[in-house]
């Protein structure tokens, strides 16, 4: 695991790079978000569909929370890169153990965020490539 057999400075350099890693996600899914609200909001879908309306305002809802929670996580993030120079000021087994444990739950959250984002976007376009 991480962290056991690892210098100071090649945990901060892991950990650095996991959240260089996912602050680049994050910007692919700024941009997908913003084309997943034009898509939702075009007048392009058949009008005899049913509960049309209905779905769309559910699916614009959902990106709109998915679009907040993605700014949350990024500044997070952020916040998270700013205070890794704390693990260089280490010095026993405990403090290191924090960063382990705080770098394992931002993943977790990432990576569940990351899922539920992709599992939203599959449904949405199953849901409007049957329409089109």
């Amino acid at each position: 695991m991480l962290g056991e057999q690892n210098t100071q400075e090649e945990l901060l350099t892991a950990f650095h790079h996991d959240a260089q890693w996912w602050k680049l996600i994050l910007g692919y899914i700024e941009t997908e978000t913003q084309f997943i609200e034009q898509l939702l909001n075009a007048h392009i879908y058949k009008e005899n569909t049913p509960n049309l309306f209905e779905r769309l305002q559910k699916f614009r809802h959902e990106i709109e929370t998915r679009a907040r929670e993605t700014k949350n996580l990024k500044k997070e993030i952020s916040e998270y890169e700013d205070k890794l120079q704390g693990i260089l000021e280490c010095q026993d087994i405990s403090c290191d153990t924090f960063y382990l444990e705080n770098h394992k739950e931002l993943k977790d959250r990432f990576e569940e965020f990351y899922t539920g984002l992709n599992d939203y976007k599959t449904r949405v376009f199953n849901y409007i490539g049957g329409m089109l």
